[in-house]
């Protein structure tokens, strides 16, 4: 499987959107399967606090430093949900 880098992005009211494509999955016969977590204002908060105690930067750079550009969704899930911050997933496959 070829993994694409992740992507952020604001939402209306300070939440954020943190997802990924991943190209020609091998076990859904080629397909693009993609993936994300949205968190509210109160939980970007949160997420940004408990980065910054061993990350610098932006919310995007301390993800990637953090997790890598190739985001893992099971790795990402275990630590929101370690963390207590709460989101909402979404994933699509085409």
């Amino acid at each position: 499987m070829t993994k694409g880098t992740f992507w952020l992005e604001e939402r209306p009211g300070g939440g954020v959107t943190i997802g990924i494509e991943d190209y020609n999955v091998e076990s859904l016969g080629g397909s693009d399967y993609e993936w994300s977590y949205t968190l509210d204002c109160r939980n970007r908060i949160k997420m940004t606090r408990i980065l910054s105690k061993s990350q610098a930067g932006s919310l995007e750079q301390m993800i990637a430093a953090e997790f890598g550009r190739h985001l893992d969704k099971k790795s990402i899930r275990l630590w929101l949900n370690a963390n207590g911050i709460e989101y909402e997933f979404f994933s699509w496959v085409s």
